[in-house]
């Protein structure tokens, strides 16, 4: 399956808007909520962070990356059944106070 021929929902076509409320509820770890992070998201932090080597950039990785195995059922509106796809993504785990 390719990006082209996943359709997203009219509610999912222009991205989900998110702003950060500062509660923890989806940042909190990965047993209890996993934040998404995508490639341009990785540049903008090694960017912001000076991260400038291979090295560290795994080190980065290691400690607050995790890839994280996930599915979702889709059925084409007027068909009888629908398809579980799955995927992998890459989750963000905050840490601090």
């Amino acid at each position: 399956m390719t990006s082209s021929d996943v359709k997203l929902s009219k509610s999912l076509e222009n991205g989900i808007e998110f702003s950060c409320q500062m509660c923890g509820d989806c940042c909190r770890g990965f047993e209890e909520g996993e934040v998404y992070i995508y490639q341009d998201d990785i540049t903008r932090l090694t960017e912001f962070l000076n991260i400038t080597s291979n090295s560290e950039l795994k080190k980065f990785a290691r400690k607050y990356l995790k890839i994280i195995d996930d599915t979702f059922y889709w059925n084409e509106p007027g068909e009888e059944e629908g398809k579980t796809y799955t995927f992998k993504t890459l989750g963000f785990k905050f840490t601090g106070n």
